[in-house]
């Protein structure tokens, strides 16, 4: 603006010094000169004559003069003009500049500080349609951008919070519980989520269970089920998805999302727009899920997705290093507690090498002995000094029969050596028996030497022999037992048989000899047998055997005896015991026997029949008044009527032709586990009379067992047995487990076990799933026969039960040598055992040796929840009893496993 002013101030004062220039220049005279701009006060030329004079030369300069005072005049006059228009319009401009573009500018410039101070509505107040319309647009756009960076880094400063805060947790090494509980706080306190919640995977994988929340409530989330079968439609969740994938699930639109689970309905509920789960991985297993809500629709972003799945990973290396952290500890503990042990027994090992009763000795590969303890030198009469580095085999003569020291057979074949027949020599050259075994010692792969242990059995041979002697004789009396008697008889039986020879059995029963029991006591019961065995086997011949059968009743075995002396013997035996008086703490008691008399010869049918026999005409005796002897003979009435009175052998005979036998099942509660397939049941067997009534096994097992009828039952419920679940396929798969019980009697029939594989075959069933019971007193009367037995069966898969556990006086002593896989607890010390401390006992003792030998526990007789609690504290296996399942029909199938874990 300036340089126009310029320019056309310049101009104008050119346009008016033109004329004046021209009035005083005659060659300039015809340019046109307005008449105003000529009537200037200049002074008036004369004509020209030709001649220049003084006068015109100072005209000249004056006219010169008064034309630049003219135009200095006219400059002054332009200037003010101009410098008048140049400010006025400078003002204009600057009113317009100021209207149209400085006072846009300026709110433009108000807008950027607002942002600069984080107010992000100020750009809302922007124009839209002026000059700088683009520029307020490109203002909105800027600030709209920050904010939702503003927004973006907040979120991430917060979740960067939130897992500052996990980290520290993290530090304090807290259990689970606690960290899923600080974490759902931590994500809402310092994440920003406004819901979180923590769910684990429960042990079968089935389903979440909630443990933790915040920002919504936990009974809320408990109450809902979260299924993690991706087959089944109403589980198809994101829980279920990130589980099975072991990967983060996000849903950035909640509201329109169309899953219909639980999960769903919930997050829609909590008024959520967006809801992410993290899966929460240790070991490789997904053991829970951190599911949180965010109000903003799409707001997991690629950042917040990765910072959430580090606080999960995290939360993940937490639980792990807590775990590491806890089995370090146990096993810190663990440590601890071996390193004392180790130190107590290496303090302990040289005590007992001192102190053991047994002699132990090493020698090495030159014979030369390297230590010996103070029980072996004592035993060999030497001083310890004596025998090291000294060839000891030679002074005590261990040799074999080859003249060599067993030290070098175990040398050179690496193999121990154990013998149970040998003496050794003292040093005051007298033998002593002894059973000794020798070891090899390794070194580095080579045999550097042996140890040997040994131990004198001179008591131990004696005690053996006291062993032998109370195996075939009763302990109380010194008389035969009634197993050595019925071998003695089985003898006598085969004599006349093979022979043609007769022999006499006569059965004995005391009469009122329970009034001793019952007045005195047992102690004076069996001081009462002691003195009248004695006078009896005074009373005899020296040929007779006389055997005590059980209790107050013998047996008397006349071989190669005809009838008539066994009655006069008889006549004798009944006078000598009137004739006793058995004085007890000033009381004195008299008392008096039966006798039955039984003649065997070729004609008899069995042994057992002949004790029978003897037996029934003993009942008869009784009958007839007691003190008496009564004969058998095969029509005799009286025994007939007392033989019909005990004869269930007919009864149960021919309850079997007429199938008046029935199998029940008896479930077996699991008290561990409720997988398909652990389900037991026990097979139960059940007698019908003629008229329909059903009779219990106590009226007719034990006499089954007395007349031999027990293995045919036996063998009845093995084959309907079989044939039931070969029939029932479906029922067979849902056991785990069917037991039969045996008596003792098929334990001794050598020929069971080939009946059992035939029947097996025949119907095509996993023996694994066959389980017999055995009792405990069966298998103590034949214990060899039971281990044979159960051996045979077992390596065909089959599998056994100790029934009755615990009843025996030595129950744990023979336990070792009985291959079996479960020990069923008596049922007399689990019936009382919430009242009896002694019976709760004796169930946790039974139970925790079962189980050091690997062995599952079963208990008896369990009546009520209170005692089905105590086992389960216990740790007891499995229950059976009225108290879990009443016996039902075989025909009733399962619903699956009992199970009370």
């Amino acid at each position: 603006m300036a340089v126009l002013f310029l320019c056309l101030f310049t101009v104008d004062v050119y346009l008016n010094y033109r004329p004046i220039s021209v009035s005083g220049n005659p060659a300039a005279e015809s340019v046109a000169v307005s008449p105003a701009d000529l009537q200037l006060n200049l002074p008036q030329r004369q004509p020209d004559t030709g001649e220049v004079t003084s006068a015109d030369v100072g005209s000249d300069l004056q006219i010169e003069s008064h034309a630049n005072k003219q135009l200095l005049a006219i400059v002054k006059q332009r200037s003010i003009f101009y410098a008048l228009g140049f400010l006025l319009g400078l003002i204009l401009f600057s009113w317009l500049l100021n209207k149209k573009l400085l006072f846009p500018i300026s709110h433009l410039k108000q807008v950027a500080k607002e942002l600069a101070r984080g107010n992000y509505l100020a750009a809302a107040n922007l124009p839209e349609h002026d000059q700088l319309s683009h520029v307020s647009q490109a203002f909105k756009s800027m600030a709209e951008e920050i904010a939702k960076r503003e927004e973006l880094v907040n979120r991430q400063k917060a979740l960067y919070a939130a897992l500052s805060q996990t980290s520290k947790m993290i530090l304090r090494n807290r259990s689970p519980r606690v960290l899923f509980e600080r974490v759902c706080d931590i994500a809402v306190t310092f994440g920003g989520f406004n819901a979180a919640w923590i769910g684990e995977v429960n042990e079968i994988g089935k389903n979440i269970v909630p443990i933790a929340s915040a920002g919504i409530n936990l009974e809320s989330l408990k109450a809902c089920t979260f299924e993690l079968d991706l087959t089944n439609p109403k589980a198809d969740s994101p829980l279920a998805i990130s589980a099975y994938g072991k990967c983060p699930s996000v849903i950035d639109e909640i509201d329109v999302d169309p899953g219909k689970t639980p999960w769903h309905r919930l997050a829609q509920l909590s008024g959520s727009r967006s809801a992410a789960v993290f899966p929460i991985v240790t070991n490789q297993l997904v053991v829970a899920t951190l599911t949180v809500y965010a109000q903003e629709r799409h707001y997991f972003t690629l950042t917040i997705h990765d910072l959430l799945d580090e606080m999960v990973k995290d939360l993940a290396f937490a639980i792990e290093n807590y775990e590491r952290t806890q089995a370090h500890k146990v096993a810190h503990k663990s440590l601890e507690k071996s390193s004392g042990q180790l130190e107590a027994v290496n303090k302990k090992m040289s005590l007992i090498l001192e102190s053991t009763g047994e002699g132990i000795f090493g020698i090495d590969e030159r014979d030369a002995c390297t230590f010996i303890n103070k029980a072996a030198a004592e035993m060999l009469g030497y001083p310890q000094d004596e025998l090291l580095n000294q060839q000891i085999h030679k002074r005590v003569r261990m040799f074999d029969e080859a003249g060599k020291s067993f030290n070098s057979a175990v040398l050179q074949r690496g193999e121990s050596v154990r013998v149970k027949d040998e003496s050794f020599l003292r040093k005051n050259e007298t033998l002593f028996p002894v059973e000794y075994s020798t070891y090899p010692i390794k070194e580095e792969g080579r045999f550097k030497g042996s140890v040997t242990v040994f131990r004198d059995v001179t008591s131990t041979r004696s005690m053996m022999r006291e062993m032998r002697f109370l195996a075939t004789h009763d302990s109380l009396t010194h008389l035969l037992n009634r197993h050595a008697f019925d071998q003695r008889l089985r003898q006598a039986f085969a004599n006349c048989r093979d022979h043609g020879m007769q022999h006499v059995l006569l059965y004995m029963d005391l009469d009122q000899f329970k009034l001793v029991n019952d007045t005195c006591g047992h102690v004076a019961g069996d001081m009462m047998l002691r003195q009248l065995s004695h006078r009896l086997q005074r009373t005899i011949g020296g040929d007779d055997v006389l055997a005590r059968l059980g209790g107050d009743e013998f047996g008397l075995l006349m071989e190669n005896c005809q009838l008539d002396r066994a009655q006069r013997l008889a006549t004798k035996i009944c006078s000598v015991v009137k004739d006793f008086r058995f004085t007890w703490e000033g009381r004195t008691f008299s008392t008096g026997v039966s006798i039955g008399i039984v003649a065997i010869g070729p004609n008899t049918e069995s042994p057992h029949s002949a004790l029978s026999s003897a037996d029934a005409a003993c009942y008869v005796a009784k009958d007839m008044g007691r003190n008496r002897i009564h004969v058998f003979q095969p029509y005799d009435e009286e025994i007939k009527r007392q033989q019909g009175e005990m004869r269930w052998v007919g009864r149960i005979e021919s309850a079997m032709d007429q199938q008046r036998f029935s199998l029940l099942q008896q479930p077996i509660m699991s008290l561990r586990s409720s997988a398909i397939g652990d389900e037991h049941i026990e097979v139960l067997l059940r007698m019908q009379d003629e008229r329909g009534k059903q009779i219990m096994p106590g009226a007719f097992i034990p006499a089954a067992e007395r007349y031999n009828v027990m293995g045919s039952l036996d063998r009845w419920v093995i084959s309907h047995a079989f044939r039931w679940l070969s029939e029932n396929p479906q029922r067979l798969d849902e056991l785990g487990l069917c037991a039969i019980n045996l008596s003792g009697q098929s334990l001794g029939d050598g020929s069971l076990h080939e009946h059992i594989l035939e029947q097996l075959r025949k119907f095509n069933l996993p023996a694994e799933k066959i389980s017999f019971e055995i009792t405990e007193t069966a298998v103590v009367s034949r214990l060899d026969q039971a281990a044979r037995f159960i051996s045979l069966l077992k390596r065909r898969g089959f599998r056994f039960a100790l029934d009755d556990f615990g009843t025996g006086m030595s129950s744990f002593s023979y336990l070792k040598r009985l291959p079996v896989d479960y020990l069923k607890i008596d049922g007399s010390f689990v019936s009382n055992m919430v009242n009896d401390p002694v019976d709760k006992a004796m169930v946790e003792s039974i139970n925790e040796i079962g189980h050091l030998m690997g062995l599952q526990t079963i208990a008896e007789y369990v009546e009520d929840d209170q005692t089905l609690e105590q086992l389960i504290d216990i740790g007891v296996d499995y229950a059976q009893g009225f108290g879990v399942v009443r016996p039902m029909p075989l025909q009733m199938a399962g619903s699956g496993p009992l199970n009370a874990a």
